[in-house]
């Protein structure tokens, strides 16, 4: 029953982020607000029309909030709760888990190139470009990067060449051919690249190309004049969009159902420098309108520009969004200018537009095709699976569990859930093993599952109740796992999963279940074991990284955990620092402090 009937009163008139949650406390609705009570007013009146309000008000049961300094403290806040929660009623973006950024890292001697999956703005010493949708992008601007301008793998200068070096394509700082401050140079034209800036890069590199043949060094001259040559070929192969050298991005949205699709178009120097989709669910549907519409754009644009590495001169879009104000105050916060934001009403940019739409449209359609052929797959393997198991229903909910103590050292155990076939990453768990520190599985798993098991007592929302228990072993992990269910009481479904020719085990049957290599049923059960062994054997890396330098280091007088985590950062493991010299040490943490750890190492 719904038991908010009226609007709560006594709300601030103050910035924040309001929950709407149901009888059982879980979020339904993750919102922001410049002003809680003015914001909160609109969902109990007739101002607010978006589709999914009348479904998400007949759910409701409380509301919570969280007072904050400003509007743009409070989209921050919200988004992180977003990815938190994953609300029900939120508009949520479907591909996020393909967004990476390609980073440049100064902190080491020779900055590295590389890609990151999480945008860091606090960061320091950390260069971000994107975000990219699909890792493929990534490895083919970074083939692009190698080819046209070069860039060095070592993280040090040590006079011995690295691995590209060899094959001309790194510009050889790593063995003194270049500087330092030439490379960082170097690093910056590249920075210019990723930005969409290849007209200025050009430019610069037939200055410089000009300069050293002037001064004789004809070899620097020469590779200047190969990469200017190679961006002239990158140059020709991106469209001319416009006369005018305009930066522009243009957002187009189409929805579909429960889905909306998103093209953006980023116009660089008046050439299509690059286009990304994406794709958006609304788990109310319901029909499109302007203010629906409005409510997509906002999202997008928060999205996108809280992590965007540049921002154009002018946006153009295909409707009005919510809240201009707070995307103008993003833009002041995070890049320290403004630029235009509307539609477009005629000419090129109107074109533009439209044809966004059409291939919003084509991408929307392709995505649901593969999603419509995956789920039917997924769909085949659940029924399998109860048919096979003798199961009640579909296990819509199955969680598998591994230990991993390689060596007998930092025991861990994992456990992933798979929600309608798929991770659900969200509720993953991981155990550091407690009672045993000698290599045991029986006894390990034992543990876990007493300790996963002791949730069933209290009914946990971020601990739901499985349909399906797989563990990853044979005959003997599932007996241990049985015992462990025993003795908590629990009635739930289990079977193992054995490695060797992907026997699956029963609890009670002497032989073992076989199902051919092609069924989904068993690519299912594999998917979600391969996945619990690899977050296992990640937890335990880490955990084994740890140990590998706290274990020397936190018995030498005067290092103390910042002074731990600098070592760490500078030279990596202790083999490295014991390698480093003594002048390298004393740069680092002081002379005195160096001479107790070459003494000490």
């Amino acid at each position: 029953m719904n038991q908010l009937l009226t609007k709560p009163k006594n709300l601030p008139d103050k910035p924040g982020v309001y929950f709407f949650k149901d009888t059982a406390g879980r979020i339904l609705y993750i919102g922001k607000a410049k002003n809680l009570r003015a914001r909160i007013a609109q969902y109990f009146g007739k101002s607010d029309n978006r589709p999914q309000i009348p479904f998400l008000m007949a759910e409701a049961a409380k509301l919570d909030y969280t007072i904050v300094n400003t509007e743009l403290e409070s989209l921050y806040l919200e988004r992180n709760l977003i990815q938190q929660h994953r609300p029900r009623y939120n508009i949520e973006l479907k591909d996020d888990k393909n967004f990476a950024f390609i980073t440049i890292d100064y902190a080491a001697e020779i900055p590295q190139i590389g890609y990151a999956r999480k945008f860091e703005p606090g960061k320091k010493n950390v260069a971000y470009f994107g975000p990219y949708t699909a890792a493929g992008k990534i490895r083919n601007t970074l083939n692009t990067i190698r080819k046209i301008f070069t860039y060095c793998a070592a993280q040090k200068i040590t006079g011995k060449p690295c691995f590209y070096y060899h094959l001309h394509r790194c510009p050889g700082v790593c063995v003194g051919k270049i500087t330092p401050v030439e490379y960082r140079l170097h690093m910056q034209r590249i920075e210019k690249f990723l930005s969409g800036k290849t007209g200025q890069v050009l430019t610069q590199l037939k200055t410089e190309m000009r300069r050293a043949a002037q001064a004789k060094k004809f070899e620097v001259a020469a590779r200047f004049r190969d990469q200017a040559r190679s961006l002239e070929l990158v140059l020709q192969k991106q469209n001319i969009i416009l006369t005018k050298p305009s930066n522009w991005d243009v957002v187009s949205v189409v929805q579909e159902g429960f889905f909306d699709s998103v093209n953006l178009f980023k116009i660089r120097n008046g050439r299509m420098f690059d286009k990304e989709n994406f794709v958006y669910e609304s788990k109310t549907g319901g029909e499109q309108n302007k203010e629906y519409l409005a409510s997509v754009l906002q999202r997008f644009l928060e999205d996108y520009y809280l992590s965007a590495s540049d921002l154009p001169k002018q946006i153009f879009l295909n409707g009005k969004i919510a809240n201009p104000g707070l995307i103008y105050q993003l833009f002041k916060s995070r890049f320290g200018k403004s630029v235009k934001i509307g539609a477009a009403l005629r000419g090129r940019a109107k074109n533009l537009l439209r044809l966004g739409e059409t291939n919003a449209r084509e991408f929307l359609d392709k995505w649901l095709t593969g999603r419509a052929g995956n789920l039917d797959k997924i769909q085949q393997a659940l029924e399998q699976l109860k048919t096979e198991l003798s199961l009640p229903g579909l296990p819509k909910l199955i969680e598998c569990y591994d230990i991993s103590n390689i060596q007998g050292t930092n025991a861990v155990g994992s456990m992933v859930v798979f929600k309608d076939g798929l991770p659900a990453r969200q509720l993953y768990r991981k155990f550091k093993i407690q009672t045993k520190q000698t290599p045991d599985d029986f006894a390990m798993l034992g543990e876990m599952l007493g300790r996963r098991l002791e949730r069933l007592k209290h009914p946990d929302a971020k601990w739901p109740k499985p349909d399906l228990i797989v563990i990853d072993g044979g005959k003997g992990q599932l007996s241990a796992a049985v015992e462990a269910l025993r003795a908590k009481q629990a009635a739930i479904p289990l079977i193992g999963l054995a490695k060797r020719i992907e026997e699956i085990f029963l609890p009670g049957s002497a032989s073992p279940l076989l199902l051919a290599h092609d069924q989904p049923g068993l690519q299912l059960l594999q998917r979600i074991r391969d996945e619990a062994h690899r977050y296992g054997i990640t937890y335990h890396r880490q955990l084994r990284s740890k140990q590998a330098v706290r274990s020397v280091l936190d018995e030498i007088p005067g290092v103390g955990p910042k002074t731990k985590k600098l070592l760490k950062q500078k030279f990596g493991t202790v083999t490295q620092i014991k390698q480093a010299s003594l002048e390298e040490l004393a740069k680092a943490v002081g002379t005195k402090l160096a001479q107790t750890l070459k003494a000490r190492l």
